[in-house]
């Protein structure tokens, strides 16, 4: 008994000798969860909830980045310019860019193939258009510095920009049937990037569920296909962040940020007011806040809508084929989008 006292008193001046040596360091901040534990299938109701969303419509504010014409660590940032945003299920796209009313640009999809015009500046004017199916295909930094081509140059990221990677950021995909798909979550602390001011030397660091979306292909292999973040230090655990991953590899094909959301009138659907689309290896990143009074979901007719023909006989730059040598063409593109086409 003598023993263990003599030894608590020997620890007991060990620490207080020791006290004079401390000092405090900065560490992150930890915020609290904001609502009680929300249930994994809770989270995937609201995921599927935006199956039921047929048509979306509304105004934005656009900022474009295009990281590919940048120089080293700087990307080009385009001025802010407004935009007309149109979607209708199953994968019909459209985006229309103003800058101070004048025209910039017209992107239209079925889901199958896409057409983009770029009217100004005079001398970027190009009718693109290809597969929206060649994700694959993509040209990374070194491969447009390599080309001869001088309007793959100059496009930078937008010759790797989709209408699908808008539209699969607004119409989210629902999650697949349990024989298609398993889903599990964890628990995340992790520093918000967006969090983080400059000079500051201490930031928060914030809780969150992360849904993993794993798929499984027709021999049966799991893919990781989406991640799902959802804030729990914000009332309503709000989903703040959505990943997809490609090649059944795990590659980041984009990573998207949803804030500021609010309460669609005469709907039952929350939208995020400001998103962002990432996706640094294609080259861009687009920056969208929208117009609340102006967003509309499933309420407009859109017949119409989703054609746009060369009719202004742009020069042409088919991107199934971008390696090709072959000079502009003025032939104009008359193809239009059937909007009756049948569901997939």
């Amino acid at each position: 008994m003598r023993s263990i006292r003599v030894l608590a008193i020997a620890l007991l001046a060990t620490f207080l000798l020791g006290s004079a040596c401390v000092t405090r360091v900065p560490v992150n901040e930890l915020l609290k969860p904001a609502d009680a534990d929300v249930p994994t299938s809770v989270l995937i109701d609201r995921i599927n909830s935006y199956g039921e969303v047929r048509t979306f419509s509304a105004e934005a504010g656009i900022h474009f980045v295009n990281y590919f014409t940048g120089l080293r660590t700087k990307a080009d940032k385009y001025p802010e310019t407004t935009g007309l945003i149109r979607f209708m299920r199953p994968e019909n796209t459209r985006m229309q860019v103003k800058f101070y009313s004048k025209r910039l640009a017209d992107m239209v999809s079925d889901g199958q193939r896409f057409r983009l015009a770029i009217y100004w500046p005079d001398d970027k004017r190009r009718f693109i258009f290809g597969s929206n199916l060649k994700d694959l295909d993509r040209m990374d930094v070194q491969e447009l510095e390599k080309m001869n081509d001088q309007r793959l140059k100059e496009a930078g990221g937008l010759v790797n920009m989709r209408p699908q990677h808008i539209t699969d950021t607004f119409l989210i995909k629902p999650i697949a049937d349990a024989d298609r798909s398993s889903v599990f979550r964890e628990e995340v602390r992790q520093v918000d990037p967006r969090d983080f001011r400059p000079g500051s030397k201490t930031t928060s660091e914030r809780l969150y569920y992360v849904l993993y979306v794993v798929e499984r292909d027709e021999k049966g292999q799991a893919k990781l296909r989406r991640k799902f973040w959802f804030d729990r230090t914000q009332a309503g655990t709000p989903l703040v962040r959505q990943q997809t991953f490609e090649n059944g590899e795990g590659r980041l094909a984009s990573d998207v940020w949803y804030s500021n959301w609010f309460f669609v009138e005469g709907t039952k659907q929350n939208w995020p007011g400001t998103v962002t689309i990432d996706r640094r290896a294609d080259g861009y990143r687009l920056e969208l806040t929208l117009v609340r009074d102006t967003v509309h979901i499933n309420s407009d007719d859109l017949t119409g809508t989703f054609e746009l023909p060369n009719s202004e006989g742009l020069p042409e730059l088919d991107l199934d084929s971008p390696r090709s040598p072959e000079p502009l063409r003025k032939k104009p593109a008359v193809t239009q989008f059937n909007n009756n086409s049948p569901r997939k």
